[in-house]
């Protein structure tokens, strides 16, 4: 009896045994999957993906090398990060690196910023507080051109002259250069002095800063808190942008690891006075917090598949060299017909790129704190994630 009962024992274990040993298996070769291997302390995800993180590495290297890049990167292929890595320094003594640059150093987005304003406006629009073909002085009743409407701000339509050229010239209308200058300010200014147009209203193209520094004011005249409030509130704290800020030159201390920005001869670029205006740069952000926006954007957190569709439709007429814009975003048609979504920014020492890809699935977010050799090719970056 004992021994059949020993015996029966031994069976069941080896039974359990058995049964367990398979899905140890299966779980081994999970995890296996899951693994993430290292370059340089650069992470990429699987045998796939392997590839292009080394050809987008070599790519930045050899750049880094010859001292024509320095900053970071982030590159993502159907939403899976391929390759996030630092090149160069933060700050520099001498043309030597004194403190290293790290993907958690956060850049000046500077015209990148525009898709942000873009997005706060639609997301206004949606809530049917703001009609794309409503007047500017439905907002700002003091503006003294007429004809004008939201969504020619948007679509660079407008015909407004540069605000950084007409408060620069004379030096009597903003005399003390060391003051920041508003978004206020320029209205006033341009209340006051009426400066001349470009085009006359929806005529042609011509992209101006002035455009979006107007829809950063009717974003605040509608929600009633400042620009920067409503981006953090509806933007980058929904997204979880925790290191993204806009700067208006009177905030430098919410800046989180900011990068200095220098020109090509190492030299730290000024905090120039026309930093005060916000809506067409000011934008602070990180490669982390701008694929965040990204997804944001894609996986519509922000706004409506219909009307992020309405952004990145061109809003011209077709161009032999393939260009266009839509609502804060420009385009670039590929030989395939179709477009490469994107937005770049330069400014006192900063240069962005921001690219998505035709369809959306892959994302190139390179930030720039060096302002040496020629500006990186947009057709170039997006391709690097191609075979």
């Amino acid at each position: 009896m004992r021994v059949s009962l020993f015996i029966a024992v031994l069976f069941v274990l080896h039974s359990c045994s058995s049964e367990q040993k398979p899905n140890h298996q299966k779980e081994q070769v999970k995890v296996q999957k899951e693994k993430v291997a290292t370059i340089d302390s650069t992470l990429y995800y699987d045998s796939i993906n392997r590839k292009y993180a080394r050809k987008i590495d070599n790519y930045f290297k050899e750049r880094a090398k010859n001292k024509t890049f320095n900053g970071t990167i982030l590159f993502a292929k159907n939403k899976h990060i391929v390759i996030k890595k630092a090149y160069g320094g933060a700050t520099f003594k001498r043309h030597k690196i004194k403190d290293t640059l790290t993907v958690k150093h956060t850049f000046q987005l500077a015209s990148a910023s525009k898709p942000f304003t873009a997005a706060a406006v639609m997301m206004l629009v949606e809530q049917d507080k703001i009609k794309l073909q409503d007047s500017v002085q439905k907002y700002i009743p003091e503006f003294p051109y007429q004809g004008i409407t939201i969504e020619q701000l948007l679509s660079h339509r407008s015909g407004l002259s540069q605000y950084a050229y007409f408060c620069d010239q004379p030096d009597s209308i903003w005399s003390n250069k060391d003051k920041a200058i508003h978004n206020e300010d320029v209205i006033n200014i341009m209340e006051k002095y009426v400066p001349m147009q470009n085009y006359p209203p929806n005529k042609k193209f011509y992209y101006c800063n002035t455009n979006y520094m107007l829809l950063a004011s009717i974003v605040e005249k509608v929600s009633g808190i400042p620009f920067e409030a409503f981006l953090k509130q509806n933007i980058f704290t929904p997204l979880n942008m925790t290191n993204t800020v806009v700067y208006n030159r009177e905030n430098k201390q919410d800046l989180i690891n900011p990068a200095v920005g220098y020109n090509g001869y190492y030299v730290p670029e000024i905090d120039i006075y026309l930093n005060g205006v916000v809506g067409d740069k000011g934008v602070y952000s990180n490669v982390d917090d701008m694929y965040k926006f990204y997804i944001g954007l894609v996986e519509n957190k922000l706004v409506s598949p219909q009307t992020f569709r309405q952004m990145i439709t061109p809003k011209h007429k077709k161009r032999k060299d393939g260009k266009n814009y839509g609502y804060g975003f420009r385009l670039l048609e590929k030989e395939n017909g179709k477009n490469i979504v994107f937005h770049t920014g330069w400014w006192y020492g900063f240069r962005t790129y921001f690219i998505m890809s035709p369809d959306l699935q892959n994302v190139s977010i390179v930030l720039t704190n060096l302002k040496r050799g020629k500006f990186l090719s947009v057709k170039e970056l997006e391709g690097l994630l191609e075979d």
